[in-house]
Protein backbone atom coordinates (compact mmCIF):
# COMPACT_ATOMS: atom_id res chain seq x y z
CA UNK A 1 0.00 0.00 0.00
CA UNK A 2 0.65 3.67 -1.15
CA UNK A 3 0.89 5.59 2.60
CA UNK A 4 2.09 8.90 0.61
CA UNK A 5 -1.36 9.12 -0.64
CA UNK A 6 -2.75 8.31 2.13
CA UNK A 7 -0.84 10.89 4.40
CA UNK A 8 -1.66 13.64 1.42
CA UNK A 9 -4.79 13.28 1.60
CA UNK A 10 -4.73 12.98 5.39
CA UNK A 11 -2.84 16.32 5.51
CA UNK A 12 -4.93 18.14 2.65
CA UNK A 13 -8.58 17.09 4.72
CA UNK A 14 -7.35 18.46 7.99
CA UNK A 15 -5.96 21.86 6.38
CA UNK A 16 -9.41 21.85 4.64
CA UNK A 17 -11.54 21.66 7.70
CA UNK A 18 -9.60 23.70 9.61
CA UNK A 19 -9.83 26.72 7.05
CA UNK A 20 -13.44 25.73 6.68
CA UNK A 21 -14.22 26.37 10.28
CA UNK A 22 -12.03 29.17 10.28
CA UNK A 23 -13.83 31.02 7.72
CA UNK A 24 -16.99 29.67 8.57
CA UNK A 25 -16.87 31.37 12.22
CA UNK A 26 -15.63 34.52 10.77
CA UNK A 27 -17.67 35.60 8.16
CA UNK A 28 -20.84 33.66 9.00
CA UNK A 29 -21.46 33.29 12.69
CA UNK A 30 -23.69 36.37 12.89
CA UNK A 31 -26.00 35.20 10.24
CA UNK A 32 -26.62 31.91 11.21
CA UNK A 33 -28.10 29.79 14.14
CA UNK A 34 -26.24 27.92 16.44
CA UNK A 35 -28.37 25.01 14.86
CA UNK A 36 -27.60 25.62 10.99
CA UNK A 37 -23.83 26.24 12.32
CA UNK A 38 -23.36 22.98 13.66
CA UNK A 39 -24.71 21.47 10.73
CA UNK A 40 -21.60 23.71 8.50
CA UNK A 41 -19.55 22.20 10.13
CA UNK A 42 -20.91 18.51 9.99
CA UNK A 43 -20.78 19.12 6.41
CA UNK A 44 -16.85 20.63 6.67
CA UNK A 45 -16.36 17.44 7.85
CA UNK A 46 -17.64 15.41 5.41
CA UNK A 47 -16.29 17.36 2.75
CA UNK A 48 -12.98 16.98 4.28
CA UNK A 49 -13.63 12.95 4.75
CA UNK A 50 -14.66 12.74 1.05
CA UNK A 51 -11.38 14.83 -0.16
CA UNK A 52 -9.07 12.72 2.17
CA UNK A 53 -11.21 9.33 0.44
CA UNK A 54 -10.41 11.13 -3.24
CA UNK A 55 -6.79 11.28 -2.66
CA UNK A 56 -6.31 8.05 -0.71
CA UNK A 57 -9.13 5.75 -2.48
CA UNK A 58 -6.73 4.95 -5.15
CA UNK A 59 -3.94 3.25 -2.94
CA UNK A 60 -6.40 1.92 -0.36
CA UNK A 61 -9.67 0.90 -2.83
CA UNK A 62 -11.97 2.90 -0.79
CA UNK A 63 -13.85 3.90 -3.93
CA UNK A 64 -17.34 3.17 -2.30
CA UNK A 65 -17.17 4.73 0.53
CA UNK A 66 -15.57 7.57 -0.98
CA UNK A 67 -19.08 7.83 -3.36
CA UNK A 68 -21.08 7.13 -0.42
CA UNK A 69 -19.86 9.96 1.59
CA UNK A 70 -19.75 12.55 -1.19
CA UNK A 71 -23.44 11.62 -1.94
CA UNK A 72 -24.01 12.64 1.63
CA UNK A 73 -21.94 15.53 1.46
CA UNK A 74 -23.93 16.82 -1.53
CA UNK A 75 -27.20 15.61 -0.43
CA UNK A 76 -26.35 18.15 3.10
CA UNK A 77 -25.28 20.56 1.21
CA UNK A 78 -28.65 20.76 -0.75
CA UNK A 79 -31.00 20.86 2.17
CA UNK A 80 -28.53 23.55 3.76
CA UNK A 81 -28.61 26.12 0.96
CA UNK A 82 -32.72 25.41 0.62
CA UNK A 83 -33.53 26.30 4.52
CA UNK A 84 -30.83 29.20 4.72
CA UNK A 85 -30.36 30.48 0.97
CA UNK A 86 -32.72 33.62 2.13
CA UNK A 87 -30.30 34.27 5.19
CA UNK A 88 -26.99 33.96 3.36
CA UNK A 89 -28.71 36.33 0.53
CA UNK A 90 -28.79 39.18 3.06
CA UNK A 91 -25.88 38.66 4.72
CA UNK A 92 -23.19 38.34 1.28
CA UNK A 93 -25.65 41.35 0.30
CA UNK A 94 -25.13 43.45 3.48
CA UNK A 95 -21.49 42.35 3.50
CA UNK A 96 -20.83 44.94 0.46
CA UNK A 97 -24.06 46.51 -0.57
CA UNK A 98 -23.66 50.06 2.92
CA UNK A 99 -20.39 50.51 0.74
CA UNK A 100 -21.73 50.64 -2.31
CA UNK A 101 -24.22 52.54 -2.00
CA UNK A 102 -22.85 54.51 1.11
CA UNK A 103 -25.47 54.42 3.71
CA UNK A 104 -24.69 55.68 7.27
CA UNK A 105 -26.59 55.45 10.56
CA UNK A 106 -28.19 59.06 10.62
CA UNK A 107 -29.35 59.37 7.02
CA UNK A 108 -32.73 60.24 5.91
CA UNK A 109 -33.78 57.39 3.19
CA UNK A 110 -37.13 57.40 1.47
CA UNK A 111 -38.20 53.80 -0.24
CA UNK A 112 -41.94 53.69 -1.90
CA UNK A 113 -43.85 55.10 0.96
CA UNK A 114 -42.04 54.68 3.94
CA UNK A 115 -39.58 57.35 5.21
CA UNK A 116 -36.95 57.86 7.94
CA UNK A 117 -33.69 58.32 9.56
CA UNK A 118 -31.51 54.63 9.67
CA UNK A 119 -30.64 54.00 13.27
CA UNK A 120 -28.59 51.18 12.40
CA UNK A 121 -27.00 48.95 9.73
CA UNK A 122 -27.51 44.89 11.33
CA UNK A 123 -26.30 42.13 9.52
CA UNK A 124 -29.13 41.27 7.19
CA UNK A 125 -31.38 44.20 7.40
CA UNK A 126 -31.34 47.88 7.99
CA UNK A 127 -33.98 49.56 10.44
CA UNK A 128 -35.18 52.67 10.09
CA UNK A 129 -37.60 54.89 12.37
CA UNK A 130 -39.97 56.78 10.30
CA UNK A 131 -41.86 60.05 11.60
CA UNK A 132 -44.37 58.36 13.77
CA UNK A 133 -41.05 56.96 15.82
CA UNK A 134 -41.55 53.05 14.11
CA UNK A 135 -39.22 51.08 13.68
CA UNK A 136 -39.08 49.76 9.66
CA UNK A 137 -36.44 46.50 9.02
CA UNK A 138 -35.60 46.61 5.72
CA UNK A 139 -34.06 43.96 3.62
CA UNK A 140 -30.59 44.87 2.52
CA UNK A 141 -31.89 43.14 -0.99
CA UNK A 142 -34.82 45.85 -1.10
CA UNK A 143 -32.10 48.46 -1.42
CA UNK A 144 -30.76 46.64 -4.41
CA UNK A 145 -34.04 45.83 -5.93
CA UNK A 146 -35.71 48.90 -5.78
CA UNK A 147 -35.11 52.39 -6.38
CA UNK A 148 -34.67 54.81 -3.67
CA UNK A 149 -33.95 58.59 -2.37
CA UNK A 150 -31.10 59.23 0.50
CA UNK A 151 -30.69 62.75 1.85
CA UNK A 152 -27.59 62.92 4.50
CA UNK A 153 -30.11 65.84 6.43
CA UNK A 154 -27.91 68.49 7.77
CA UNK A 155 -30.56 69.33 10.53
CA UNK A 156 -30.35 66.56 11.97
CA UNK A 157 -32.96 64.15 14.12
CA UNK A 158 -36.10 66.08 15.85
CA UNK A 159 -36.39 64.65 19.48
CA UNK A 160 -39.37 65.22 21.62
CA UNK A 161 -39.60 64.14 25.31
CA UNK A 162 -42.94 64.95 27.17
CA UNK A 163 -42.56 65.51 31.14
CA UNK A 164 -45.10 66.27 33.85
CA UNK A 165 -43.72 68.82 36.44
CA UNK A 166 -45.70 68.71 39.85
CA UNK A 167 -47.61 72.09 40.58
CA UNK A 168 -44.80 72.27 43.65
CA UNK A 169 -41.77 72.04 41.23
CA UNK A 170 -40.11 75.56 40.12
CA UNK A 171 -40.60 75.45 36.17
CA UNK A 172 -37.73 77.58 35.62
CA UNK A 173 -35.04 74.86 37.78
CA UNK A 174 -36.57 72.37 35.21
CA UNK A 175 -36.02 74.61 32.51
CA UNK A 176 -32.15 74.65 33.85
CA UNK A 177 -31.66 71.17 33.85
CA UNK A 178 -33.27 70.29 30.78
CA UNK A 179 -30.35 72.96 29.16
CA UNK A 180 -27.65 71.24 30.83
CA UNK A 181 -28.57 68.03 29.86
CA UNK A 182 -29.12 69.38 26.31
CA UNK A 183 -25.59 70.67 26.15
CA UNK A 184 -23.87 67.87 27.61
CA UNK A 185 -25.75 65.83 24.32
CA UNK A 186 -25.20 68.46 21.91
CA UNK A 187 -29.00 68.81 21.27
CA UNK A 188 -29.53 72.13 18.59
CA UNK A 189 -32.38 74.27 18.83
CA UNK A 190 -33.50 73.87 22.71
CA UNK A 191 -37.05 74.95 22.93
CA UNK A 192 -39.04 73.63 26.41
CA UNK A 193 -42.46 74.95 25.82
CA UNK A 194 -45.63 74.06 28.04
CA UNK A 195 -48.18 71.76 26.37
CA UNK A 196 -51.43 71.08 29.17
CA UNK A 197 -51.67 73.19 32.72
CA UNK A 198 -53.83 70.77 34.65
CA UNK A 199 -54.36 70.70 38.69
CA UNK A 200 -52.03 68.70 39.54
CA UNK A 201 -49.23 70.64 37.70
CA UNK A 202 -48.29 71.03 34.00
CA UNK A 203 -46.89 68.95 30.42
CA UNK A 204 -43.91 70.69 29.07
CA UNK A 205 -42.62 69.24 25.77
CA UNK A 206 -38.47 69.64 25.40
CA UNK A 207 -37.90 69.68 21.56
CA UNK A 208 -34.39 69.44 19.90
CA UNK A 209 -31.73 68.33 17.04
CA UNK A 210 -29.62 65.56 17.85
CA UNK A 211 -26.84 65.32 15.22
CA UNK A 212 -27.05 61.44 16.41
CA UNK A 213 -29.82 59.14 16.63
CA UNK A 214 -28.42 56.86 18.41
CA UNK A 215 -28.19 58.91 21.01
CA UNK A 216 -31.89 59.75 21.41
CA UNK A 217 -32.81 57.34 23.88
CA UNK A 218 -29.50 57.96 26.04
CA UNK A 219 -30.74 61.49 26.04
CA UNK A 220 -33.97 60.75 26.59
CA UNK A 221 -33.08 58.79 30.06
CA UNK A 222 -30.88 61.36 31.17
CA UNK A 223 -32.91 64.33 31.08
CA UNK A 224 -35.77 61.97 33.35
CA UNK A 225 -32.78 61.18 35.50
CA UNK A 226 -32.00 64.64 36.30
CA UNK A 227 -35.50 66.27 36.26
CA UNK A 228 -36.87 63.63 38.50
CA UNK A 229 -33.99 63.57 40.85
CA UNK A 230 -34.25 67.40 41.00
CA UNK A 231 -38.25 66.95 41.69
CA UNK A 232 -37.20 64.57 44.87
CA UNK A 233 -34.27 66.78 45.91
CA UNK A 234 -37.32 69.79 45.88
CA UNK A 235 -39.69 67.27 47.58
CA UNK A 236 -36.99 66.71 50.08
CA UNK A 237 -36.47 70.55 50.71
CA UNK A 238 -39.66 71.46 51.09
CA UNK A 239 -40.58 68.72 53.41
Amino acid sequence: MDFTSVVLGGVAAVMVFLMAMYSVKRFFSKALTKEQMYLVEFLALLFSISLFLAIASPATQMHNLFFLVLAVFVIAMGILMLGTWRVLEQYLTGLFVTRVLDLHVGDYVELDNMRGYITALEDTYVVVRDPRREYVYIPYTVLLRRPFRRVKAPEGHEVRIRLFVPRWQELRRVKDVVGQVAKEYGLERLSVDVEKIGVRGVVIVVRGVLKDPRQEDELKYAVLDRVYAEFQSTRRGTG
